[in-house]
């Protein structure tokens, strides 16, 4: 089973808002790992991420919620390519998930506008 660990609340730099883009943003997945894996107290308490598990998905099926995007150079361009509905992740039966289905996790996965 995989687990993700979901950035719920906002991170803008605190200096430059251009620099806004290079940090996970709510939807992101920042980390995707295998079952097992204990998130440290910070993680799981802060308010600032969400846990869900997918049960029967190796975490190799979901590390494509995590790639970057780069710009010609070859420099970051966006932490994330892929994020999941943030508007989503809040409301209804998402609101206190704690589990999810891969399909589940695909049907709010979106392509983040650069």
């Amino acid at each position: 089973m995989a687990r993700l660990c979901i950035r719920v609340a906002p991170n803008a730099h605190p200096t430059d808002p251009t620099l806004t883009p290079l940090r996970t943003q709510p939807g992101d997945v920042v980390a995707v790992v295998e079952d097992g894996h204990v998130f440290s107290a910070g993680e799981r308490t802060s308010g600032e991420y969400r846990i869900i598990d997918v049960p029967g998905v190796a975490e190799a099926a979901l590390t494509h919620l995590i790639e970057h995007v780069t710009d010609a150079e070859g420099d970051l361009a966006r932490v994330r390519r892929l994020t999941l509905n943030a508007a989503v992740l809040g409301v209804g039966p998402w609101k206190n998930r704690i589990t999810a289905t891969k399909a589940q996790i695909d049907s709010i996965t979106v392509t983040r506008a650069l």
